[in-house]
């Protein structure tokens, strides 16, 4: 956590700490086509020295998923095999109560997925927790050599793939507001492994250490998610004056968000909350909120303060996802507008296309 008590891999979305707006504002202003995210995890005794995963969000541009996938990961993995006889492997844990190798989690609020829905590639690495220190440092290094050798050999590749992201259009298309895990077609080899208890030198705790155990478990692969709610991408949203929380969010992830002219009697959508669910407990800061209810057409007009978020820019996967309301990661689930909705209202208009 940062001095606010936030994790910082939990707020891409809510933006609540600044060293997560800064993030966000040098994605913006510098543009890298590639991000990588370093951690350390624990967890499950597997066998493998590292554990990686490209973005996890369904509505991820599926050139950039098959990259990352179909070439770019094997290639890395295949390397550091050869040169150093270490095992690298998609990220995972094993729950015996439900068997399978399960990833972590789709949502953007997590810095891969949400690097993901900016249309850009996105790796995250994870060392062994249970590894020793020079261990954790020789694994992650092996990891990031690969990955520049990579992306200077196939800078061109990077190049086109982002740009083949950029070009696929989300206006009309079915998204996912939800999603859960999709299993794995046939089971896959999990090399699992084991650990040795021995005493923290300084401070007497039980530490847990890597052994040099392998053992290959077939078992089903919950590497990737599949939608369990979609919605259709709108043309833009149009966020009322009263939100200006939302507001000020979209600018700080870069979104074009553009001035309003008042008109009288715009077709448009709005949505209906039928009713919502606060969590009891906070978390990251905030109790979060699900929505329930449907988009309906009403003509109005609209306040003067409105603006408009265009979803045909680059970063309209982003503006979906934080804007729509039955979102599982956006501005509704933060309780961000939670002024409007505890008044009935949801802040946010659209106009789909054609209209």
């Amino acid at each position: 956590p940062n001095a606010q008590g936030l994790d910082l891999n939990r707020d891409h979305m809510k933006l609540d700490a600044p060293e997560a707006r800064s993030l966000v504002a040098m994605m913006t202003a510098y543009d890298p086509h590639v991000g990588v995210d370093l951690h350390t995890t624990n967890g499950t005794r597997h066998a493998y020295h590292l554990t990686y995963s490209p973005p996890l969000h369904p509505n991820t541009p599926e050139v950039i998923d098959d990259f990352l996938r179909d070439d770019w990961l094997p290639t890395v993995t295949r390397r550091i095999k050869e040169k150093h006889d270490w095992d690298y492997y998609y990220y995972g844990n094993h729950n015996p109560r439900r068997p399978g190798w399960y990833t972590f989690d789709h949502r953007p609020r997590f810095n891969n997925n949400y690097i993901g829905l900016r249309n850009r590639i996105a790796i995250l690495s994870e060392a062994y927790a249970y590894d020793t220190f020079e261990g954790r440092v020789m694994s992650t290094l092996y990891v990031v050599e690969e990955i520049l050798h990579f992306a200077r050999e196939r800078a061109g590749r990077i190049q086109d793939v982002v740009e083949g992201a950029e070009l696929e259009g989300v206006i009309g298309q079915r998204l996912a507001t939800r999603a859960d895990f999709e299993r794995s077609a046939q089971e896959v080899t999990i090399l699992m492994g084991e650990v040795a208890e021995e005493r923290h030198p300084y401070t007497g705790e039980t530490i847990l250490r890597r052994l040099d155990v392998v053992n290959p478990t077939p078992m089903y692969e919950y590497g990737t998610f599949a939608p369990t709610e979609t919605e259709t991408a709108p043309e833009a949203y149009y966020i009322l004056p009263e939100a200006e929380a939302a507001i000020e969010r979209a600018r700080a992830h870069g979104l074009a968000v553009l001035p309003t002219t008042p008109t009288a009697d715009m077709e448009l959508q709005r949505f209906r909350i039928d009713s919502t669910r606060v969590a009891e407990r906070p978390f990251q800061g905030r109790n979060e909120r699900t929505l329930f209810g449907e988009w309906e057409t009403v003509v109005e007009s609209l306040p003067e303060g409105t603006v408009v978020v265009p979803v045909n820019q680059s970063l309209g996967r982003l503006a979906f996802t934080l804007f729509e309301p039955r979102s599982d990661d956006g501005l509704a689930n933060w309780a961000i507008l939670d002024a409007s909705i505890e008044e009935g209202r949801y802040p946010v208009l659209r106009v789909l296309s054609g209209r």
